[in-house]
């Protein structure tokens, strides 16, 4: 009898893991994170030289930051890129499980997917030019309604016109999880033929996306805590200094942020990762109940 309850349970849970399945929101949610948590230990033996080298340029940047602000831009940029490496990890378990319905055990404590990674750096690259070309349009948008309108008015237009567009952005969490994680089509196929069903089921998306970015923040946050704290002592001191008062903090400071920002980078990592999770399952509904339409549109011709 125990075996057979356990086979049970064995069996409930791949039917829970399952990803082509018609989801709500919260369930995709619910599905995402018990996946990411229930597979952590292997996850975590997958990926944690990736997370571990994010950690480190984490740790240089946050140095970096904290002690020469001017350079926060050109950090950031380098922080976004190595970003894309670690988050390729998380795409191949993510089509590991697409493809054998589980997340296995690594056979080498590292490994990397060239073919994962090209596809996440060349649709990041993609969302970075879409992101250029929409600030641009922001900008000029801006640059004419507070040239020719009222300050209030301006600023509702602004404000509307990057409502509406941050609305179009938002089927790219179906068109990237698509096109990612499915091989023989290309990027820019895959937008027009995904793009147009991540807006029908755009509700959807906005839904499971808001409610993991919002975990997704409360946790970085409470995590970003101590850098928070040392940039706010490290920025009174240099106001200080400007002032005219001697430089108050301790000659050991370099080393503190060093170190504070490596763990925290660490464990940053994994917590920005998790929100793939949601996403996929997201994916995976969208993509059945797509299926279903389409089969019951054949039965009725």
């Amino acid at each position: 009898m125990p075996k057979r309850v356990s086979l049970r349970v064995i069996m409930d849970k791949q039917k829970d893991d399952t990803l082509f399945k018609v989801r709500s929101s919260r369930s995709c949610i619910g599905a995402g994170y018990r996946l990411y948590t229930g597979h952590f230990k292997h996850i975590f033996r997958y990926s944690w030289v990736a997370a571990l080298i994010y950690a480190l340029f984490c740790s240089i940047g946050g140095v970096l930051m904290v002690m020469i602000p001017r350079l926060m831009p050109i950090t950031m940029i380098i922080l976004v890129m190595v970003e894309c490496l670690f988050a390729s990890y998380g795409f191949s378990v993510l089509k590991q499980h697409q493809a054998t319905g589980s997340i296995l055990r690594p056979a080498k404590w590292f490994s990397i997917d060239t073919h994962i990674i090209l596809k996440t750096a060349k649709f990041w690259l993609c969302v970075l030019v879409i992101y250029l070309i929409v600030s641009a349009v922001i900008v000029g948008l801006g640059y004419v309604a507070f040239k020719y309108l009222a300050l209030y008015t301006a600023i509702g237009c602004v404000g509307v016109a990057g409502l509406i567009i941050l609305c179009l952005l938002l089927p790219l969490a179906y068109v990237m999880m698509r096109y990612i994680l499915n091989d023989g089509i290309g990027l820019w196929k895959q937008f027009k033929t995904s793009y147009s069903t991540g807006m029908r089921h755009w509700g959807f998306i906005f839904i499971v996306g808001l409610i993991a970015t919002i975990i997704e923040v409360v946790l970085l946050l409470i995590l970003s805590l101590p850098a928070t704290i040392l940039s706010i002592a490290n920025t009174q001191s240099a106001l200080g200094v400007a002032m005219g008062d001697p430089y108050a903090l301790p000659s050991y400071m370099p080393a503190l942020a060093a170190g504070t920002f490596l763990i925290i980078g660490f464990l940053q990592a994994y917590v920005m990762l998790s929100v793939l999770f949601p996403i996929y399952y997201m994916y995976g509904a969208i993509d059945t109940q797509e299926q279903e339409k389409d089969d019951f549109n054949k039965q009725q011709q």
